[in-house]
């Protein structure tokens, strides 16, 4: 292991040597400690203002990370025609003013804050593909495992920084002081990239005159790959969704300290991210995915003891590791399936199965708080968390049942662990 960790520092250090890759991945870092700092808090801020219920806060915030990935589609197309670094000053500012507007709809009522959450969306939409672009303008062929791991990983180091700063934030000034000074964070990002982005990419795209992804991307058997996360992914987006509300009513004495929870999620993310990348290169991927998926999906059954805070912090450690193992391999799979010039759209093509798990949990993730955990009556999480098992389950299962039929057409794809 500390081998392991040894060669991850020297990759760390080798990346980071082109500023154009420390840029993408502050405007990352910063991003991250943003966008997810906001987004757990949404539905509360929803109901304290707006005074919504369960199911229409469900349908907002749904609308909200379910538009990010769907407008990833056309934010990939800006991002390969104008490459990462100015599509990523684009984005930025778009998300600033979106955020802006977001504080100022507290005042002025819900309509300016569907709004805001648009603008934020569209934003959003660029500020991803033009990052997972952006590693692969500004590394060699040789560190993209590296670069992409990192990436992830220091995505969750903003979260993590941020989560540990938000309860003092939110106790002092409420949700509101939170978003603020969130909003002004991003103007923040967006003025140093403006200011100190000028470096030329080391791999310039070159954007084909047809619009038709390439053969690696359309097989059947990537597609299908790609659509059996849905499950699995779906428990992903209840860590929004119904988590901070299982906590506020089941757990009520850690609701205070709710971004503890988040910032060990990401932390272990960050931690854990590149040291498993490292030590699994050996292992295929259908083999990380059904592993790593398959102990997401079991972290549930800690939820559906009784609730005390040691089970809920067991949740999300066992939860965390099973992400770290699965999800930053999954896009490092599809940036090299890329064709040349079209990785902001092969990243789309890839997240589509994410806009279907999100904005479908956010259809329903209000009945079933309601339903298992009302505000007022009797509450069984048991029942809740039972159900959203049986679910991620289907992605571990389904995995395992068509290996042999999906390696056919992932396993010759895959670049060999020796070029890395």
């Amino acid at each position: 292991m500390a081998l392991v960790a040894w060669s991850s520092v020297k990759a760390f250090l080798d990346l980071f040597r082109n500023p154009g890759f420390g840029l993408v991945n502050l405007a990352n870092l910063l991003e991250g400690i943003c966008y997810f700092g906001m987004v757990p808090l949404l539905i509360p801020f929803l109901r304290q203002h707006f005074h919504l219920d369960d199911v229409l806060c469900g349908y907002v915030l749904s609308y909200y990370v379910g538009l990010v990935t769907l407008l990833m589609f056309p934010g990939g197309r800006v991002c390969d025609r104008l490459g990462a670094r100015r599509s990523l000053i684009l984005a930025l500012v778009i998300v600033a003013t979106g955020r802006s507007l977001l504080v100022y709809s507290a005042q002025a009522g819900p309509g300016w804050a569907v709004a805001a959450l648009t603008l934020m969306a569209s934003g959003t939409g660029i500020v991803q593909p033009s990052v997972y672009a952006g590693v692969k303008e500004y590394t060699r062929d040789d560190q993209a495992a590296a670069g992409y791991s990192w990436l992830y990983s220091i995505m969750n180091l903003g979260s993590v920084l941020w989560f540990f700063l938000s309860p003092q934030v939110r106790a002092s000034g409420g949700i509101d002081r939170v978003y603020l000074v969130l909003t002004l964070l991003t103007w923040l990002n967006w003025a140093v990239q403006l200011l100190a982005f000028r470096q030329p990419p080391l791999h310039k795209s070159a954007p084909s005159g047809h619009t038709a992804f390439g053969p690696s991307l359309i097989h059947w058997r990537f597609l299908v790959f790609i659509w059996l996360l849905i499950p699995v992914r779906n428990l992903v987006a209840h860590l929004n969704f119904t988590l901070p509300t299982v906590v506020e009513r089941v757990y009520p004495w850690a609701f205070g300290h709710l971004e503890y929870g988040y910032a060990l999620n990401n932390l272990l993310l960050f931690v854990g991210t590149p040291l498993l990348t490292y030590a699994t290169l050996r292992y295929d991927l259908l083999g990380l995915m059904i592993g790593g998926s398959l102990l997401s999906a079991g972290s549930l059954g800690f939820l559906m003891l009784p609730p005390e805070t040691r089970w809920l912090l067991a949740f999300v450690v066992v939860f965390s590791l099973g992400e770290a193992i699965w999800q930053s391999r999954f896009y490092e799979y599809v940036a090299h399936q890329a064709p040349p010039g079209k990785v902001g759209e092969a990243m789309s093509l890839a997240n589509f199965p994410w806009f279907v798990a999100k904005t479908a949990a956010g259809l329903y993730s209000g009945w079933m708080l309601a339903y298992f955990v009302p505000a007022m009556g009797p509450q069984r999480p048991q029942g809740l968390w039972g159900c959203y098992l049986v679910v991620a389950l289907l992605t571990p299962l389904m995995l395992a049942g068509l290996r042999g039929w999906l390696s056919q057409g992932l396993g010759s794809d895959r670049p060999e662990a020796g070029s890395r």
